[in-house]
C-alpha cells in the first residue's frame, strides 16, 4: 500500500525535495549574511521611519531624495520589516520567498505541456542556477520581479486554452506590477505574451488583435500609474527623484533605467569579469559559472521539437502542431531567452551578473523541455536520436574545462569535480551508444536509469556553484564596520538636526549611514553622485537654519586641493563652498582606526558658517 502511494505521488514527493532544496539554498544562513545592498536597505529604514514618504520611495526619511527604482519591491521589503523588524534578515526574506515561489511556478508552467518529469527538471534548474540563487539572497528586487512575471506567463497560456479576455488582461495587469519592481526589465515578457494569446487562442484573428490592443493599453495604465501620480505632484512638495537628470519619474524610465541601460562603457564592463562583449560572452568564466552549465544542453534540445510545417503559412503551421501548448510554451520561452542572451552577449554598458537571473527562467524551462524532448528522440528510430548523446557529451566536456581553469578551480572546495563531470559524461555517453544499438528489451529499460544519470551528473557543478554563497560567515547587522566611529560621532554631536549629515556622493555611503543609525542623512547627488538637486545658495540656507551641520566630503591632499575620492557631479561648488566656510574636523575624532577608506573623506563641522 505505502508503495503503491508512493508510486502515486512520485512527482510530488519529488517536486516538495525539489522546493524544500530552493529553501534551503535561499534561506540557510541568510540571517548571518548582513546587508547586500545598502542603498535600498536604506529606503526601507526610512519608510519605517517616517511611511509619509514611502508612497514616493524615498531615500531618506526627510524627502529629499528617492531611490533609482519604483516603489512596489521596496513597499514588500518594508512590509517583511514591519513583520520580522528591521534587520538584513527581514529585507532579504521577500527575495527568498519570491525565489522558491519562482520554482514552483517554473514546475506548473512546463508540466502542463510536456509532463511532469519536465517540470520536475526545469524546477530543480531554476532552483540550482547559481546566479538565481544569489539574486534570491540579495537585497535586490529581482526574484520579486522574476516571480510576478513567471505568475505572468502562466495566467497568459490559460487565458490563450480557455480564450478569456480576462486572463490576458490579468497577465498584462501583472506585467504592470512588474514594471512598478524593476521598471523596463519587465517588460521582457510582453512579446512572449503577445505570441502566446495570438497564436493560441481560438478566436478570431480580428478579435485577439482588439483583446491585445486593449490589453496593453491596460499595461500602459498599470505601468505609468505610479509615475503619473508622482509626477503630477508639484516638485517642491515632493523628494527629488534620483537619477532622473529632471527630477520626474518619466525621465528616470527613460534615462537611468532606460536608455542609459542599454549603453555604456565598453571598458566598464570587462573590468568587472563580464568579458567583451560577443557571441562567446556567455562562456566567459564568470558568467558561464554563475548562468550557463546548462546553456549548451538546452539549445542542443531545441533540435529535436523542431516540426517542419506542411506549409510556410498559419494553416501550414497548425496543421504541423506548431501551435500548439507545446509549441507556444517553447515559443515563449525562446522570445524571453533569447533577446535577453543577444542583449546580454552584445550589451557595451554596464553588466552586473544578477542581471542574468532575469533570464534564468526560461534557460530552466528549456532544460526541462529538451531533456525530455530528447530522451523521446532517442529511443525512436530517428537520427535525431542522438542529439541526447551529443548534448550530454557536450555539455559535460565544456563544463569540465570551465571548472578546471585555473581563475575559477579551487581544489579545497571543489576537489575532483572536473574528473568526476568528465568520467561521469563519458561513460554514461558510452553506455547510452551502445544501449541505442541494442533492440532488447533489458537495454531500453536500462536506458532510461542511465539517462537519469547523465543528467544528474551535468547538475552536479550548479548545485556546487549555488551552494557558495551559503558558506558565507557570520557578518554583523550593519552594512560597513569601518563607518560606526563616523555614525557614532554624527549621534553624540548632530543636535537633533533633521539631517544626520549630507554626503554630495555616493549613496550607498549615505545608505550605510541609514542603515546603521536610523537617522536621515542628504544624499545630495543621489546614488550615483551625478544628480543636481539643489545649488550651493540653497545648501547655504539650510546650513544656515538649521537644518545640516556636518557635511561629508572628499579630504585635501597634500598641495591642499580636494581629492577624488567619489564623483560629485554638478555638486563642486557646494563642496567649494563647505570647505571654505565650514571647520573640518580632526579624522582622529571620528575616523580613529585609521580606516583607509575613511582617510578618503573629510567631515566638515558647518554650525555657524557664514
Amino acid at each position: 500500500m505505502k508503495s503503491e502511494w508512493v508510486s502515486k505521488y512520485r512527482a510530488e514527493i519529488l517536486l516538495s525535495g525539489i522546493i524544500f532544496l530552493a529553501g534551503f539554498l535561499n534561506l540557510w544562513n541568510l540571517w548571518n549574511q548582513g546587508f547586500s545592498n545598502p542603498y535600498y536597505a536604506a529606503a526601507v529604514r526610512s519608510m519605517l521611519s517616517n511611511p509619509g514618504v514611502a508612497f514616493f520611495n524615498s531615500f531618506d526619511a526627510g524627502g529629499f531624495v528617492t531611490v533609482d527604482k519604483p516603489p512596489v519591491g521596496i513597499w514588500v521589503q518594508a512590509a517583511s520589516a514591519a513583520v520580522f523588524g528591521f534587520s538584513s534578515f527581514s529585507v532579504t526574506l521577500p527575495q527568498a520567498l519570491a525565489g522558491i515561489g519562482s520554482v514552483v511556478l517554473m514546475y506548473f508552467i512546463i508540466k502542463r505541456p510536456f509532463g511532469k518529469p519536465a517540470g520536475l527538471i526545469a524546477a530543480f534548474a531554476l532552483a540550482t542556477t547559481p546566479v538565481f540563487v544569489s539574486t534570491s539572497r540579495n537585497g535586490t528586487m529581482d526574484t520579486q520581479l522574476i516571480f510576478v512575471i513567471l505568475l505572468a506567463i502562466l495566467v497568459a497560456l490559460k487565458a490563450a486554452r480557455d480564450h478569456s479576455f480576462r486572463l490576458l488582461v490579468l497577465s498584462f495587469v501583472l506585467v504592470g506590477i512588474g514594471f512598478n519592481i524593476k521598471m523596463i526589465q519587465a517588460l521582457v515578457v510582453v512579446p512572449a505574451i503577445i505570441a502566446i494569446y495570438l497564436f493560441g487562442a481560438a478566436l478570431p484573428v480580428r478579435q485577439k488583435v482588439i483583446h491585445l490592443a486593449v490589453a496593453l493599453l491596460v499595461l500602459a495604465a498599470v505601468s505609468l500609474s505610479w509615475a503619473i501620480a508622482v509626477d503630477a505632484i508639484p516638485a517642491d512638495q515632493r523628494p527629488y527623484i534620483g537619477s532622473s537628470g529632471d527630477n520626474s519619474v518619466v525621465g528616470l524610465m527613460l534615462g537611468h533605467n532606460g536608455e542609459d541601460a542599454f549603453a555604456g562603457d565598453i571598458h566598464a564592463a570587462s573590468f568587472l569579469g563580464e568579458g567583451d562583449p560577443g557571441l562567446l560572452r556567455f562562456f566567459n568564466y564568470e558568467i558561464y559559472c554563475q548562468f550557463s552549465w546548462l546553456l549548451l544542453f538546452a539549445l542542443i534540445g531545441l533540435f529535436a521539437w523542431w516540426r517542419r510545417p506542411a506549409s510556410i503559412s498559419l494553416a501550414g503551421f497548425r496543421e504541423g502542431g506548431i501551435f500548439s501548448e507545446q509549441e507556444l510554451t517553447i515559443l515563449a520561452l525562446c522570445l524571453w531567452l533569447l533577446p535577453g542572451l543577444l542583449y546580454f552577449s552584445f550589451t557595451p554598458g554596464f553588466l552586473a551578473l544578477y542581471y542574468l537571473a532575469t533570464i534564468a527562467p526560461p534557460l530552466a524551462g528549456l532544460v526541462g523541455i529538451s531533456a525530455v524532448a530528447m530522451y523521446r528522440e532517442y529511443r525512436s528510430d530517428r537520427v535525431t536520436g542522438w542529439v541526447f548523446v551529443a548534448a550530454v557529451l557536450v555539455t559535460g566536456l565544456v563544463q569540465a574545462w570551465v571548472v578546471s581553469h585555473p581563475f575559477i578551480y579551487d581544489p579545497v572546495r571543489f576537489g575532483s569535480l572536473p574528473v568526476v563531470v568528465v568520467a561521469g559524461c563519458i561513460s554514461c555517453s558510452g553506455t547510452l551508444v551502445w544501449l541505442r544499438t541494442k533492440k532488447m528489451q533489458a537495454a531500453e529499460r536500462s536506458s532510461i536509469s542511465v539517462a537519469c544519470i547523465a543528467v544528474a551528473i551535468l547538475f552536479i557543478a550548479p548545485v556546487a556553484w549555488s551552494s557558495v554563497p551559503l558558506m558565507n560567515g557570520p557578518a554583523q547587522d550593519s552594512t560597513d564596520t569601518g563607518l560606526a566611529g563616523l555614525a557614532g560621532f554624527l549621534l553624540s554631536h548632530g543636535d537633533n538636526r533633521t539631517y544626520l549629515a549630507a554626503v554630495p556622493f555616493n549613496g550607498h555611503m549615505a545608505g550605510t549611514l541609514i542603515v546603521d543609525t536610523g537617522k536621515p542623512v542628504m544624499a545630495l547627488g543621489g546614488f550615483l553622485g551625478t544628480d543636481q538637486i539643489i545649488t550651493a545658495g540653497k545648501m547655504q540656507g539650510m546650513i544656515h537654519n538649521g537644518t545640516v551641520q556636518y557635511i561629508i566630503g572628499p579630504s585635501r591632499n597634500l598641495h591642499g586641493t580636494l581629492s577624488t575620492a567619489g564623483d560629485t557631479g554638478g555638486n563642486d561648488a557646494i563642496l567649494s563652498w563647505v570647505s571654505g566656510h565650514c571647520t573640518e574636523v580632526p579624522a582622529s575624532a571620528w575616523n580613529e582606526n585609521g580606516n583607509s577608506l575613511l582617510r578618503q573623506y573629510a567631515l566638515y563641522d558647518c554650525a555657524g558658517a557664514v
